[in-house]
């Protein structure tokens, strides 16, 4: 064999190296594969509804004032909201978030004093409603759970709890109707009405609290990329609250506490993508 039939012998064998090394089979199992294509960063859109209300813990100083029946009235109890979402994958299954929304909220109210004496033989009920609309800025952290139902995760339940931060922007106002009526007869006594506008004297204008909700993640799969949406309800409980400690209408002082629900669609791009069954090349993911 002469150095010429070496050479090409050397150089065949070179090129069948080579094309074995780059065309390799993909990942030997399809969870290698679906993790190997996933993005640790998710950058998007946020929208929905609310529905807000006010929590009363009453702190009357008399024995004889009751505060009772609580009811949101509908549809002025609601608003909308949206934003961004951006999410950082910290393992297969679960995420850490930051959602950044603007929202307008609104609330209506009515409630109810029972048994306030106003002599030694007439008692009145006074029935109240409490009107609220304010812009608010708001964020909250998420921090989620996922649950796969399929190897492809296209479909995935999730849980998640964050703690949340409200400010009140300027903008907003405050209706407050007291109807006073004698509890034996029923008959109106007098009509006491207020508005008022947002300030740091009516409003605690920041709001800080704990969301926890619920959901569903949903990938749409094409040739070479995937998007996410995301639908999801969750509660939502403010601690240091609006109105917290304020004396409306001579209701004594009550602790007032923000609540609301919410349903968001979200909308997600993966920044960073490898293709799924991609080949192997000198040992690294292509």
């Amino acid at each position: 064999m002469n150095k010429k039939h070496l050479l090409a012998i050397c150089l065949l064998t070179l090129i069948s190296s080579s094309a074995s090394a780059q065309f390799r089979k993909p990942l030997s199992s399809p969870r290698d594969r679906v993790q190997s294509s996933e993005a640790k960063l998710n950058v998007g859109l946020m929208g929905g509804g609310n529905l807000t209300t006010w929590l009363h813990i009453d702190r009357a100083e008399a024995d004889d004032w009751y505060l009772v029946n609580y009811k949101p009235l509908l549809p002025k109890s609601l608003g909308f909201f949206g934003g961004i979402a951006i999410e950082y994958m910290t393992g297969a299954n679960r995420s850490i978030g930051l959602n950044v929304l603007y929202a307008q909220r609104n609330m209506a109210l009515h409630y109810t004093n029972e048994f306030f004496p106003i002599g030694l033989n007439q008692h009145v009920r006074r029935e109240y409603d409490l009107e609220a609309f304010y812009p608010t800025v708001e964020a909250y952290v998420p921090f989620t759970f996922y649950f796969p139902l399929n190897t492809k995760r296209t479909v995935m339940p999730y849980i998640f709890a964050a703690p949340r931060a409200s400010y009140i922007l300027k903008g907003g106002g405050m209706k407050h109707r007291a109807i006073n009526l004698d509890i034996n007869t029923m008959d109106t006594l007098g009509i006491n009405s207020v508005g008022a506008a947002i300030s740091d004297s009516t409003y605690r204008m920041l709001n800080v609290g704990a969301t926890v909700g619920l959901g569903s993640e949903f990938r749409i799969n094409t040739s070479s990329y995937y998007f996410i949406f995301k639908f999801d309800v969750s509660a939502n409980m403010y601690g240091l609250s609006t109105f917290t400690d304020i004396d409306l209408q001579n209701e004594f002082n009550h602790l007032r506490y923000g609540a609301d629900a919410q349903a968001t669609i979200t909308f997600l791009l993966p920044i960073k993508k490898r293709l799924q069954g991609a080949c192997i090349r000198w040992g690294e993911y292509d």
